[in-house]
């Protein structure tokens, strides 16, 4: 390091590294608009919707609306872990995903709160 007026001028630093998690594009993933390829598509178990969710919060805001066999359809598939992997790229969120997923006796309701809070917790989204 370099300072004009100290002395001695010229001093030897060493940088330590963060011990905060880098949250890379962590908005865009929030309310941003995901490409297609990357958004969640929410189709059901006889692919009648074609829903597509571009960033976290539509996700939320359409799985609310959504109804019962839509949602567990996609959660028996690991749709939304895999979702969370591949399109979010979120390491924790996906893990969140997997534990709600193997939650074998929890109805619709229960998962879909379930997913709001991990999304919440790690995104804190706007009100």
């Amino acid at each position: 390091m370099w300072q004009r007026d100290a002395s001695p001028p010229v001093q030897r630093v060493q940088l330590i590294p963060t011990r905060t998690e880098h949250r890379r594009h962590h908005r865009k993933y929030a309310e941003g608009e995901l490409p297609a390829d990357r958004s969640f598509w929410f189709r059901g178990p006889d692919n009648k919707l074609n829903l597509r969710a571009q960033n976290l919060i539509v996700f939320l805001q359409m799985a609310d609306g959504i109804d019962d066999d839509t949602w567990l359809h996609h959660l028996k598939r690991g749709d939304y872990s895999r979702w969370f992997a591949e399109g979010i790229k979120d390491e924790a969120l996906t893990e969140q995903g997997r534990e709600v997923e193997a939650m074998l006796h929890a109805d619709a309701a229960q998962t879909r709160a379930a997913i709001r809070a991990a999304i919440e917790r790690i995104y804190t989204l706007p009100v």
